[in-house]
């Protein structure tokens, strides 16, 4: 990165201005707006400004290298910033059809292939050989068991086709390397295993740290970060000098991290991974070239996968390939935009493998290498990220590492917390998810069986959009048991405008969920009874003047139970706080409001709808 001086500037005689003109200029343009409100925090504790000027570029020398330079900021990279474009294929039996349709993808753009492979024993390992040239093609795997004895039938079957190991090129990523879900093991003898059985294959990476794992059940950028250099210092402890001393073992290991929608955040998320590392590397008192040797392999954000709508994650799949590749990735894969809801087809795995095409072919990304240098935001949010997630992997270190940090709960807990603010903040609309909780397509029809979904071991729960998929999915089936949408009705009441931001909210909430929603202006409590009285609805939403809670709630309510034995759902569209008790009593299910935790409403309205 260069420094420019003012001899440098294309226009010299223009002075450059100062943070205080800048704020004096934001001030005048909002109008009387605080220009603190456009102060935001991230889920990271990361406090964000509305403009950064060059007093915020980060201090030291770090932050002064060229691409190729130790700590390798600005990437290992020095000729052009090349990535592989990689198609994840999922493996069945003996995999012949998953490598027949691999041949197939090489022809079409993709430079090489992530096998899936659920039993590794079943996969002919022979059949492979034969038909892919894996001394000119990556071929990478995930093996969700048996990882160790795959190798060996896969190290085999090279010898028998007199392919040797240095021409190898991929990676290995196993599930059992996290011996269980709930990570409280690192399985090291298998990983010794791996490790030996590829001494001579200096281009394969056997020891795969799977970060995207925790990024993908809804950690945020600091955690994924500092919970990767955890696992990888719990490996390298653990196999430094069985097998290999510890610069040969930085050279075979990779970090598979997931690539979310927060864009800049994501481009110097990967830019603080190569920062941190190389401090890592550095502790080890290894060679410091040892940190350019770290691959990272990026994948699409599965938490940010919706099902609705779902042809916007093809816009989600660009902006999260964007990041990685510009900041500096070795190989990316991009998740087909159905794959929630169904086998991925044909069409989809094409467009898939073309959105890393066009990035390269079209917008050319791969010919400038760190293109984020310079950006004051972005080397500001470089170091924030660095920190913050240095913090935490000494806080995880501290406790005794990984192992003990996760036996004792402390990484659980940190995740947990971390995806239940942010489904809390989905839920009340503070974060959007197109399509989802935010301009839903009200004409999208479903060409799957929204029961078998949720009943699907494969419908990952643990996505961003899932509350809403299920409330959504809920509506679907009482559409096509009832043929008909089932029916929301905003009672609005009074002319109080938080009424009206309430009712509006309430609104927006039931259409997201598939409802037909329909908005009833009354001034009386028998005005809204006789309007609602020959609906058939099964939501009611009451938005009524705060002072008009205990009158009318009870008598709204007894009319309600006077006029259906089962009726609807009946919510008020505000947070009574100290009077919620007493309106419950009166008949009122729920609260909705800007704000609140839908869960208990998305489960209520499902019994009522018989989901």
């Amino acid at each position: 990165m260069m420094n420019t001086t003012a001899s440098d500037s294309l226009f010299p005689e223009f002075t450059a201005p100062t943070p205080a003109q800048w704020e004096e200029k934001i001030s005048k343009d909002l109008k009387g707006i605080d220009p603190a409100e456009l102060h935001w925090q991230s889920y990271e504790g990361i406090d964000v400004a509305p403009f950064y000027t060059k007093e915020n570029l980060p201090q030291g020398l770090q932050y002064q290298t060229q691409p190729g330079e130790f700590p390798f900021l600005r990437s290992p990279k020095t000729g052009t910033n090349t990535w592989l474009n990689l198609q994840a294929i999922r493996v069945t039996g003996k995999g012949h059809e998953a490598v027949d349709k691999a041949a197939d993808a090489l022809t079409r753009g993709a430079d090489g292939i992530h096998f899936i492979i659920e039993n590794g024993v079943d996969f002919d390992v022979d059949y492979l050989v034969q038909h892919l040239s894996l001394g000119d093609v990556p071929v990478s795997y995930t093996v969700s068991s048996d990882a160790a004895t795959f190798l060996h039938h896969l190290v085999t079957g090279l010898y028998r086709k007199g392919i040797s190991l240095n021409q190898l090129n991929g990676f290995l990523k196993c599930a059992p390397i996290l011996s269980s879900e709930s990570y409280r093991q690192l399985d090291m003898e298998h990983a010794k295993h791996l490790l030996e059985q590829t001494l001579d294959a200096p281009n394969f990476y056997a020891l795969t740290i799977n970060g995207a794992h925790f990024s993908n059940k809804g950690a945020t950028l600091v955690q994924e970060i500092a919970i990767t250099l955890a696992i990888a210092v719990c490996y390298t402890n653990g196999l430094t000098n069985e097998i290999l001393p510890v610069e040969r073992l930085f050279r075979d290991m990779q970090f598979h991290l997931s690539v979310g929608t927060n864009y800049f955040f994501e481009i110097a998320k990967f830019r603080a991974v190569r920062l941190l590392w190389s401090k890592v590397v550095e502790a080890y008192k290894a060679p410091v070239e040892s940190a350019g040797h770290l691959r990272i392999h990026a994948s699409t954000s599965r938490w940010h996968q919706a099902t609705l709508d779902p042809h916007t994650n093809l816009l989600r799949h660009t902006t999260e390939l964007m990041s990685a590749i510009m900041g500096g990735v070795d190989s990316v894969e991009v998740e087909p935009f159905d794959s929630t809801y169904k086998e991925p087809n044909a069409f989809s795995e094409r467009i898939a493998r073309n959105i890393s095409i066009i990035l390269k072919e079209e917008a050319y990304l791969h010919q400038a290498i760190d293109p984020a240098a310079g950006s004051y935001y972005i080397e500001y949010l470089t170091q924030e990220i660095a920190e913050k997630a240095w913090a935490l992997f000494q806080e995880i270190e501290g406790l005794g590492g990984f192992m003990a940090a996760s036996n004792s709960g402390f990484i659980q807990d940190l995740i947990k917390e971390a995806s239940n603010q942010k489904f809390k903040n989905i839920a009340s609309g503070k974060e959007v998810i197109l399509g989802t909780n935010k301009y839903p397509n009200t004409n999208e029809k479903h060409d799957y069986n929204p029961e078998a979904l949720m009943q699907s071991r494969d419908f990952d729960n643990t996505r961003a959009a899932y509350p809403y998929e299920v409330m959504r999915l809920a509506t679907e089936m009482h559409l096509r048991k009832k043929q008909r949408r089932p029916l929301a009705v905003v009672v609005h009441m009074g002319p109080a405008i938080q009424e009206h931001i309430h009712a509006s909210f309430a609104r927006e909430f039931f259409t997201c969920s598939g409802f037909t929603t329909q908005v009833v202006k009354v001034n009386t409590v028998n005005e809204a009874l006789a309007s609602v009285k020959p609906l058939d609805a099964q939501v009611i939403v009451m938005a009524t003047p705060e002072q008009a809670f205990s009158d009318f709630a009870d008598e709204f309510a007894r009319g309600m139970r006077d006029q259906h034995k089962q009726g609807p759902a009946l919510i008020l569209a505000d947070d009574p706080m100290h009077l919620k008790d007493e309106l419950r009593a009166n008949g009122f299910d729920e609260f909705l409001f800007q704000g609140c935790d839908t869960k208990e409403i998305i489960t209520r309205i499902q019994e009522r709808l018989g989901a």
